[in-house]
Parts: structure tokens; C-alpha cells; sequence
């Protein structure tokens, strides 16, 4: 499965602006990116990004990424909450969550993973 690359950039006082990278274009397949939240950071509170993007893999599996980015008030990155969802053409789908936060040395690191997988029904019910 390839995957959407997905970079933030920050530009300070606030600004991010979102771009969907992608290894290989194909203009017969659907995509779309989305910033679905912008929150300013404040003295007193974190500032929240959410991008969302959607892809349809080779295989026909739908992909979800919700990427959700807390920064302070200077712009820089502080943690990150990342849900990745495949849905496959039978109904099936895995979801993964990851949280990350920043640690002493400036870099973000995993404090939390989860993955679901939820088989559709054979019969209906």
C-alpha cells in the first residue's frame, strides 16, 4: 500500500500551511487533503492544526489520515495525534492512533499506540 506523505510547515505567528505529498501521481485516482481545524495557539493554551487526507490504495482500500498538531505559542510542535483508517471494499477496516509528544531533545517520540481491526459481517444481519 502506498501511502500520502503529509508535510506541515510552520511559518510562524501562527501560520501552517499543510502540503500532501505523494510518491507516485495518478490521475486516475481520487484524492484530497484538507486543513479541517486551525485553532491559534494563545500564552495560555496550545494551538491546534488538523489535516485530513484521503486516498484509494492499489488494492481498492479506502485510506484515511487525520493528522492533528498541537503547537505553542511560537509555532513549534509539541505533539501530534495521528489516525490512520483503511476501509477495504468488503467492508473491513483497521485504524491505528498513534500519539507522539515532544521529549528533552527536541524530537517527537511515540508514547501511545493503538490499532482496532473490525471484520464486516458475511451475512447480513
Amino acid at each position: 500500500m502506498k501511502r500520502k506523505r503529509l508535510l506541515l510547515v510552520v511559518l510562524g505567528a501562527g501560520a501552517v500551511v499543510a502540503v500532501g505529498l505523494s510518491r507516485k501521481a495518478n490521475a486516475d485516482r481520487e484524492r484530497s487533503l484538507s486543513v479541517a481545524n486551525y485553532t491559534p495557539a494563545t500564552e495560555d493554551s496550545l494551538g491546534l492544526v488538523e489535516v485530513e487526507s484521503e486516498d484509494v490504495d492499489d488494492d481498492g482500500n479506502l485510506v484515511i489520515d487525520d493528522l492533528a498538531v498541537a503547537l505553542d505559542d511560537d509555532g513549534t510542535i509539541v505533539a501530534t495525534d495521528e489516525t490512520i483508517a483503511v476501509i477495504t471494499p468488503d467492508g473491513d477496516t483497521v485504524i491505528d492512533e498513534r500519539l507522539s509528544v515532544i521529549g528533552t531533545d527536541g524530537k517527537l517520540h511515540s508514547i501511545g499506540e493503538g490499532i482496532s481491526v473490525t471484520e464486516a459481517d458475511d451475512e447480513p444481519s
